[in-house]
């Protein structure tokens, strides 16, 4: 290989080189980086394009020693669902941490979708219960598909239960078809599905909540992945309410843009100091779940870092494999 080759990554080269197992701990980690002094240095910048719901984004990130400096740029149509398509199209470039020279070029769309779902399925390792439970998924795009494969491999899962206008309207025809061989079963509704889960992740871009506190059973974790925005709200002030702790990936980012953290506080419902890093979780230093009852919220706002773990992780072992394109640009 020579020093000006590019290495180019598809979806297939990059699923084929990172297991279950790989997406996971590379976002739990990515969770232990973002709080750990002065190794992360990032940024992020978005803005609503002309198109209806659209955003335009670039996220950027390094770890010192961890990582080169990692970019992705991309935008976001919420309204893609109904053409067929991914709601999120996205590029990751990948520069060597010393010269900045460009060194890969991956699908930012797996990368975003891999590690928005390996994130919750961390997050659900670290808060859910160890023993199999009933695992409630409102949604059934590419997100909730993914969580559902990815946990399935690394936590015990009694069955799954799934939820979303489409799958209401059209049955299982709608599910994925990697979800064929996994225990999953179609909820009556957005209610039936809380009260019959012990964890429930919300993969939705809602502006409304979709699960309410009364419907949650003592001992529940619930997980969101929707509600980074202001005015994404998947949960009401009821679960909030009945949170015994409210948990985020990085507490100061979740205080700027956190729909149901940002309402919590207004409300006084919580305080600011009360959101807790889920690095704490993962290094000891908090139980999580202190008695078994305790009903956990965790939010995911999505950080740079867990891209730019990701796609470092996946150049690493495609550059091993020898798997991917080499391209002179």
């Amino acid at each position: 290989m020579g020093d000006a080759d590019v290495l180019v990554l598809s979806d297939a080269h990059i699923r084929a080189v990172l297991s279950a197992a790989d997406v996971v701990d590379s976002q739990e980690h990515a969770f232990l980086l973002a709080t750990a002094d002065g190794l992360v240095r990032s940024a992020h910048t978005h803005y609503d394009t002309f198109a209806p719901d659209a955003i335009a984004f670039v996220h950027s990130a390094v770890a010192d020693g961890e990582t080169g400096v990692v970019f992705k740029s991309g935008t976001q149509h919420p309204r893609n669902g109904a053409r067929g398509l991914p709601a999120v199209h996205a590029t990751v470039t990948v520069h060597d941490p010393d010269s900045g020279r460009t060194t890969a070029v991956l699908n930012g769309t797996t990368i975003t979708t891999l590690r928005t779902a390996g994130g919750l399925a961390a997050a659900a390792r670290a808060l859910s219960p160890a023993r199999p439970h009933t695992v409630g998924v409102l949604g059934a795009g590419a997100q909730a598909t993914e969580f559902v494969c990815l946990l399935s491999d690394v936590m015990p899962v009694e069955r799954f239960l799934m939820w979303s206008p489409g799958l209401q309207a059209r049955g299982r025809e709608r599910l994925d078809e990697r979800l064929a061989g996994l225990p999953v079963e179609i909820a009556a509704s957005p209610r039936d599905l809380c009260e019959r889960s012990r964890t429930i992740a919300t993969c939705t871009l809602s502006r409304v909540p979709v699960v309410e506190g009364a419907w949650l059973g003592g001992g529940t974790t619930v997980l969101t992945m929707g509600s980074y925005a202001p005015d994404r709200r998947e949960l009401d002030l009821g679960c909030t309410r009945r949170a015994a702790l409210v948990v985020a990936d990085l507490p100061g980012q979740a205080l700027r843009s956190n729909g149901p953290v940002l309402e919590a506080v207004e409300a006084e419902v919580i305080d600011a100091d009360a959101v807790l890093p889920i690095s704490r979780v993962l290094r000891g230093e908090h139980p999580g779940r202190a008695a078994e009852q305790d009903i956990v919220v965790f939010h995911s706002n999505g950080l740079g870092i867990q891209d730019a773990v990701l796609a470092w992780r996946a150049c690493t072992r495609a550059r091993a494999s020898g798997t991917g394109v080499l391209v002179a640009l």
